[in-house]
């Protein structure tokens, strides 16, 4: 009889093993929710009309869960000139693998506008920008964005410009002060 006890207990712990085995395995194994990403930024239009400079971003949230932004602050610049910039506090809540879009008009210098003007125009095929900034999320606090693209008139549209995306840097969390 205690031989039968001794072999009845070897093989719950045997199955209380390969069950906890399987269970561990399950987790790992399982699918991953990505949180604690910063944002991809890119501009989504870009218009010169009526002497206003007017831009469209759109945020995508690369988390699998919400994020909540309460900062903004994107700078885009042609040859280390500030092209345009929104820089505020702002409220924004992202669902899990969405996007949002952020519009940001304003008077543009002479510069900018002779810039854009003369990408307008056809004098200059396109613009190397670099796009770069960072967001406060409630939940992850800063988090920085870097990447390198193209403006590129849009055809039949005088004034409109779109841009594409050639280089992103990693995204990265930043440690507080």
């Amino acid at each position: 009889m205690e031989n039968s006890k001794r072999i009845g207990s070897r093989v719950w712990a045997r199955a209380f093993a390969l069950a906890l085995a399987v269970v561990i395995c399950c987790v790992s194994c399982g699918p991953q929710v990505i949180s604690g990403r910063p944002p991809f930024i890119r501009i989504s239009g870009m218009s010169l009309v009526d002497e206003k400079l007017s831009a469209d971003f759109d945020i995508s949230n690369q988390n699998g869960v919400p994020m909540t932004i309460s900062m903004i602050d994107i700078r885009v610049r042609i040859n280390d000139v500030e092209l345009t910039r929104e820089n505020r506090e702002f409220h924004l809540a992202i669902s899990a693998n969405s996007t949002e879009e952020v519009h940001v008009e304003e008077l543009p210098d002479d510069f900018t506008r002779n810039l854009l003007n003369s990408l307008g125009s056809g004098e200059l095929k396109s613009l190397a920008f670099d796009l770069d900034g960072r967001v406060n999320t409630v939940e992850d606090g800063y988090l920085s964005f870097e990447q390198k693209g193209y403006l590129y008139p849009v055809p039949g549209k005088p004034g409109f410009f779109r841009s594409a995306v050639t280089q992103s840097r990693e995204l990265r969390r930043e440690e507080d002060f």
